[in-house]
């Protein structure tokens, strides 16, 4: 992902952190961007999904640790870098991560935010917005947490709410296996509605997931455009 490794001018060598790293995809990507002889570490409150990271990326040489993102175990001013991917929407009370995140970078480091965003997509991506919109709907529903995509403003807006400097904003498109991986998903999601059979949403989102599917099968399916924030401490 070289559009990262542009996005940081100048990091110096030491320890970057990926925040909510689920499977490490990001955290790999940081890896890359990173200049030689860095450490790159993942967290994430889920530990199955932290020991499906170690699994998949063992030969990388990262550490992935489970942890809570909103009192982590670090010493104030330990990174050169901490990020966070397409997990805001998850957090509930997302300004005490972001707090920490504050709080484990040194000064000079970077904040690295990376967020899809809801509006202005095509046919395809607004296929990809509606499936996420549905499946938010669900973990909410199986006592997960999950907000609607956002528009790109509003992640601007919470990005410059921060005490940051020298802001940048760069959207970007993912490659094409993402979209594979996401018709996947398309072809299980009335499946998915199946989880919460018998409450009182079931007959709506039942619906809701076929006529998503009946518009991937016209439009067919692409990630939405991404928004790549970045600040210096």
């Amino acid at each position: 992902m070289t559009i990262l490794k542009e996005a940081l001018p100048g990091v110096h060598p030491g320890k970057a952190l990926d925040v909510g790293t689920r499977f490490g995809e990001f955290a790999v990507r940081l890896a890359e961007a990173m200049p030689e002889g860095s450490e790159v570490i993942g967290i994430d409150n889920d530990a199955s999904a932290a020991e499906k990271a170690r699994e998949k990326f063992a030969e990388k040489g990262l550490l992935f640790q489970q942890m809570d993102a909103a009192a982590m175990d670090y010493p104030d001013e330990t990174f050169e870098v901490v990020a966070l991917s397409n997990t805001l929407h998850h957090i509930e009370d997302y300004g005490k991560v972001l707090s920490e995140m504050l709080r484990v970078l040194k000064p000079g480091g970077f904040l690295v935010l990376n967020e899809m965003y809801r509006d202005g997509q095509d046919a395809a991506q607004q296929v990809h917005e509606a499936q996420h919109t549905l499946e938010a709907k669900l973990d909410c529903l199986l006592g997960g947490y999950q907000r609607r995509t956002w528009k790109r403003k509003e992640i601007i807006e919470i990005f410059r709410g921060l005490p940051l400097r020298d802001m940048t904003f760069t959207d970007f498109h993912e490659e094409a296996v993402y979209d594979a991986k996401l018709e996947a998903k398309n072809r299980k999601l009335a499946e998915e509605v199946e989880k919460i059979s018998g409450q009182p949403e079931y007959q709506t989102l039942k619906q809701e997931a076929l006529d998503i599917q009946a518009r991937c099968r016209e439009n067919g399916i692409r990630r939405c455009t991404q928004l790549l924030c970045v600040g210096r401490k």
